[in-house]
């Protein structure tokens, strides 16, 4: 479900593909560094951390209105949000005022580009294609009831998986609880993993959180139908029922917002 776990450690498949894409660059100017010119190597390490200050700060202009209203959320680098075009472009900057050799030049490029190659070829093999239909299982709604997910099919859908002793799920839950109030036309289901009701109840109550469609799922069966391999995961679903993209991990207003305009249109 477009992630990756290696042992206890889970990462969505952008996050490992950046980590991989970045582990090549590295090594690649680091060996460039000894059979061509050591300079290609420091410049890597520059070019790492500027490129990743440029690529962040590039994502917060870019989505300035919303960080204008919590600007401390600069610093939560751990939900994402970096650009792409914003780090090629620090990069670049930094390879023209730095770099003066053509023979440096042509290695600092060659390592960019086996970075970029790498990470996009682990992105595209870590991304999942599963278009995995709405269980038909019922769930137990917070309030008493049964009820399966199906029901709300006909229109589009997001799916929460989350737990209360989840802290990044509970850190988005606010955020995801106020879009649903904002989206009409979209239902939020939020489907807890593992609590018992008295739990989530006692939770929400201490939170003054009202979940709109709230299910408990001890189990973890909707877990296990979408091959989620962790919480917090956000399903974005189609009209059809059908999951259209994915979000492992905390999520963003801004994430949360580009999937909603895919999801809408």
């Amino acid at each position: 479900m477009n992630a990756v776990s290696i042992g206890p450690l889970l990462f969505s498949s952008e996050r490992f593909a950046a980590i991989v894409g970045i582990a090549a660059f590295l090594l690649a100017a680091w060996l460039a560094g000894r059979f061509v010119d050591q300079r290609v190597s420091v410049w890597g390490w520059r070019a790492l951390v500027v490129g990743l200050a440029g690529a962040r700060l590039g994502h917060v202009a870019e989505n300035w209105q919303s960080f204008a209203v919590e600007p401390w959320r600069v610093l939560y680098v751990w939900q994402g949000g970096f650009s792409l075009v914003w780090a090629i472009l620090a990069i670049a900057i930094l390879a023209a005022f730095q770099i003066r050799s053509a023979r440096v030049f042509a290695a600092a490029l060659a390592t960019t580009a086996l970075g970029m190659a790498t990470w996009a070829v682990v992105l595209q093999l870590s991304l999942s294609g599963a278009t995995t239909p709405l269980p038909t299982f019922a769930l137990e709604r917070l309030e008493g009831q049964m009820e399966p997910l199906t029901a709300h099919q006909g229109g589009p859908m997001v799916i929460n998986l989350w737990a209360t002793w989840c802290p990044p799920c509970l850190r988005e839950l606010p955020l995801l609880v106020r879009s649903a109030a904002e989206t009409p036309g979209v239902t939020f289901a939020f489907v807890n993993q593992g609590d018992d009701g008295a739990t989530v109840q006692t939770y929400l109550a201490e939170q003054g959180i009202v979940l709109p469609d709230a299910y408990l799922d001890p189990t973890w069966r909707t877990s296990t139908h979408y091959q989620a391999l962790g919480l917090p995961t956000t399903l974005f679903v189609d009209a059809d029922g059908r999951v259209s993209s994915s979000h492992v991990g905390e999520i963003s207003p801004e994430q949360l917002n580009d999937a909603l305009g895919s999801l809408r249109h």
